[in-house]
């Protein structure tokens, strides 16, 4: 957030040392800088809105909120609104940060993150449609932006449109801070594609990969469950179903494959792993 030219000299000088020791991670000290910056000019409104950014790392929403209010009441900053909708929205009151969101966005329509929270919150709210018309206008914005690609992917996984998800995951696959998600998007894809020994593969790629999800993906990860337990019904019992077919000795290798995916979904990675890794030298001698 760049400092007004009508900022005098000094508070600006203070408000840089603020800044110097937040990158340093000397958080309670660059409190007292951006206070005095503050002090200084005391409709500093960059100085406001990172003084509430620092609040919020330190765990203290109510003086964050606070603190943006007071920006706000020097200007209708769409990064400052950003910043106060998504303190509400960490309290899981996602009306009124869509509320906020909203607004940013009235102010500055090209605004990425405005629309990337939006698109949270409505997701958050049920609103699908709404949450992929967001993410979409985020990816326009910035094609490969992580988290809006990861989320969107979800939404299309959970429609049913197979190849908008592959689209999705080319546009991040190189830059992606959790390649077991994407690989095990990519399986589940080929899978219903009918790409059974691709799906294979992809799976068991995934399954020796290690990721340590964060609570973003977390939460799309539960949300996939849950549309999945909708879809298919009870999993325990598909999976016992399977289980017996593959025991006749009578199974493909798309049952094989549904399987790996239903061990998968179930949380038994490891199933799946002792699963595919046969599964794949099978086919490989028969072709």
């Amino acid at each position: 957030m760049r400092t007004s030219n009508s900022v005098p000299a000094d508070a600006v000088s203070v408000y840089n040392k603020a800044l110097e020791l937040s990158n340093k991670g000397e958080l309670r000290a660059a409190l007292d800088f951006y206070l005095q910056a503050i002090k200084i000019h005391p409709k500093f409104l960059e100085a406001f809105n990172n003084l509430g950014e620092t609040y919020s790392k330190l765990g203290e929403r109510n003086k964050a909120i606070k603190t943006y209010l007071e920006a706000l009441s020097i200007q209708r900053d769409h990064r400052v609104l950003l910043n106060l909708g998504v303190e509400y929205y960490n309290s899981a009151n996602f009306q009124q940060a869509l509320s906020l969101f909203t607004e940013s966005l009235n102010i500055n329509q090209s605004f990425t993150e405005g629309h990337f929270y939006t698109a949270l919150a409505y997701h958050r709210t049920k609103n699908i449609p709404s949450a992929e018309l967001h993410l979409k206008k985020v990816i326009e914005l910035d094609f490969r932006h992580l988290k809006a690609n990861y989320l969107l992917s979800s939404i299309l996984y959970d429609k049913k449109e197979y190849n908008k998800v592959i689209e999705c995951l080319d546009k991040i696959k190189d830059i992606a801070d959790d390649k077991a998600f994407v690989k095990k998007y990519y399986g589940f894809c080929m899978y219903h594609l009918g790409n059974y020994m691709e799906a294979a593969e992809l799976l068991s790629e995934a399954m020796h990969l290690s990721p340590e999800y964060s609570k973003f993906k977390d939460y799309i990860k539960s949300m996939t469950y849950e549309n999945k337990i909708k879809e298919i019904g009870d999993i325990k019992l598909k999976i016992k179903d399977l289980e017996k077919k593959m025991m006749k000795g009578d199974s493909s290798i798309g049952d094989y494959t549904h399987l790996s995916m239903l061990y998968i979904f179930n949380g038994e990675n490891k199933k799946a792993e002792q699963l595919l890794t046969p599964l794949k030298e099978k086919f490989k001698k028969a072709s």
